[in-house]
């Protein structure tokens, strides 16, 4: 397999962590709510029996983040670096969980709400794609919103907001490619 269907896969992976996310917020012992409880909480051992899930979800999906970006073909070399630094601050953030380290983990995840909106409105662009510079849109906003602080108790459906539309475009994306990449192969 070539770098760039490896890079495409790693692409295509990236709505399985919307999913992991999920199971594990269903498993939280604590009354865990996806609009007021940040995804943070979700790698909390206090508060999540799957926090070790969690925390290498986060770590899992970012090397997959920055593998995508680098293997595969991103739209706009600016967009190619965004992604990178989003998935070095999800690695980071799973290796810096909230409970263990609290200072370090803020400081490590916030990078990845400041550049992955950007990237996903960058990449739509690059695209053409109204869908995807609408959804990064709404992600820059929702970023904004929560890192300023502007509304403490929807810090959850802000985080999933600024966050969840960049792994979506980028699974499409990645099938994509893969698809166009077999049909090559085919015929």
């Amino acid at each position: 397999m070539d770098a760039r269907r490896v890079g495409a896969l790693c692409r295509a992976t990236q709505p399985l962590y919307i999913v992991v996310e999920l199971l594990v917020a269903a498993a939280a012992v604590t009354s865990y709510d996806l609009v007021s409880s940040t995804i943070s909480e979700l790698g909390v051992a206090a508060l999540s029996p799957g926090h070790v899930v969690m925390n290498g979800a986060f770590v899992l999906f970012g090397v997959t983040l920055v593998l995508g970006a680098v293997l595969g073909d991103p739209p706009s070399p600016t967009a190619r670096v965004l992604w990178v630094v989003a998935g070095l601050s999800s690695v980071a953030t799973g290796l810096a969980p909230l409970d263990t380290a609290p200072v370090a983990h803020l400081v490590v995840s916030a990078p990845v709400f400041l550049a992955q909106p950007v990237a996903l409105l960058l990449t739509g662009t690059a695209l053409r794609s109204r869908i995807a510079i609408a959804l990064g849109a709404v992600s820059i906003v929702a970023s904004a919103v929560f890192l300023l602080g502007l509304a403490p108790d929807l810090g959850g459906l802000l985080e999933r907001l600024a966050l969840w539309p960049g792994y979506l475009v980028l699974g499409v994306l990645g099938l994509r490619t893969l698809a166009r990449a077999s049909a090559t192969s085919a015929g």
